[in-house]
C-alpha cells in the first residue's frame, strides 16, 4: 500500500511540472534553447581549424542569427561582444541573449540584420576577431560589407573600441559601452560614427574617459561621435539603461561606408 502511495505522489508531481521542466534538456542536463524566435533563426557556427588555429583567447564557435524571411538582397551585420565572464558558459546556453534580444522585439519589425556573437576566454583580441569575421563574411555573401557594426558592454565595450582602433576601416559605426577608452590612436577614428555610453556612478576612469574621448574626437574634427551618460547608474545598472536607450537601432543602421 505504501509503495502504491509513493508511486501516485511521484506521478502527480511529474504531471504538475510545466512541459519545459520535463523536456528540452540536452547533454549534461543543460536546457536546449529554441533555434527560432520570431523571424530569426540561430545556428552555432564552428570556425574551421585553418582559421581558428591563430586565435588568441577567441573560441572557435560563434552564434549566428539570420532573418528567416528577408526583404532586401543585402543585409547589415552586427558583431556583439560580451563582457567578462561571458565566455564561461556553453554557447548553446547563450542563445537569444544580448543585442539580439532587443533587435527581435516587436517594435523593431523593420530592422533586418545578421548578428554574430563570438566568445572569448578573456579580453578580446582584435586580430582574432578580424579572422573570425572574414570567415563569416566568406560564408555569407549576402552581407552588405559597407554596413558592418560592432557593439558591446564593459569588456565587450573595450573590445569594440580596440577592434575599431586597430582596424578603423572595418566598421560603418560602433557602440562601445561601459569601457575605458584608449586614446593612443584616436586620430585614426575621426571619421568613424561612435555612440559611447556610461553610467555617471561608474568607475572614475570610465566616467571621465568617455567624455574625454568625445572631446578629443571633436577637437580633431569629428562630427559623428556622441555619448549617453546615465544619471545615477553604476557599472552594473548602466548595462540595463543602455539596452533601453531610444533610437539605438535607427542610429546604427543609418550609417554605411561609402
Amino acid at each position: 500500500m505504501k509503495i502504491l502511495t509513493v508511486l501516485l505522489i511521484v506521478s502527480a508531481t511529474l504531471f504538475a511540472l510545466p512541459a519545459t521542466a520535463q523536456k528540452g534538456k540536452g547533454k549534461g542536463g543543460l536546457r536546449k534553447q529554441s533555434n527560432t524566435q520570431g523571424n530569426y533563426r540561430v545556428t552555432v557556427v564552428e570556425i574551421p581549424a585553418n582559421v581558428n588555429s591563430g586565435f588568441v583567447r577567441l573560441k572557435p564557435k560563434v552564434l549566428l542569427y539570420r532573418p528567416v524571411e528577408i526583404s532586401k538582397k543585402k543585409l547589415p551585420l552586427i558583431v556583439t561582444l560580451h563582457g567578462s565572464g561571458g565566455g564561461r558558459r556553453d554557447i548553446e546556453q547563450k542563445k537569444w541573449q544580448g543585442a539580439i534580444n532587443q533587435l527581435i522585439k516587436t517594435e523593431n519589425p523593420e530592422f533586418e540584420a545578421i548578428v554574430v556573437e563570438p566568445q572569448s576566454d578573456g579580453e578580446w583580441d582584435p586580430d582574432s576577431l578580424q579572422k573570425m569575421l572574414d570567415h563569416i563574411l566568406s560564408e555569407n555573401p549576402d552581407v552588405d560589407t559597407n554596413r558592418l557594426y560592432c557593439m558591446g558592454y564593459s569588456m565587450g565595450g573595450k573590445g569594440t573600441w580596440e577592434w575599431a582602433m586597430h582596424h578603423p576601416d572595418r566598421f560603418a559605426a560602433i557602440i562601445p559601452k561601459g569601457f575605458i577608452p584608449d586614446l593612443g590612436k584616436i586620430d585614426e577614428m575621426v571619421d568613424l560614427p561612435i555612440w559611447a555610453m556610461v553610467g555617471d556612478k561608474d568607475s572614475k576612469p570610465r566616467v571621465e574617459g568617455i567624455p574625454a574621448m568625445e572631446k578629443a574626437l571633436r577637437e580633431l574634427g569629428s562630427t559623428k561621435v556622441k555619448i549617453s551618460v546615465f544619471e545615477g547608474a553604476n557599472h552594473a545598472t548602466a548595462s540595463g539603461r543602455a539596452k533601453e536607450e531610444p533610437g539605438v537601432w535607427e542610429w546604427l543602421f543609418s550609417w554605411a561606408r561609402s
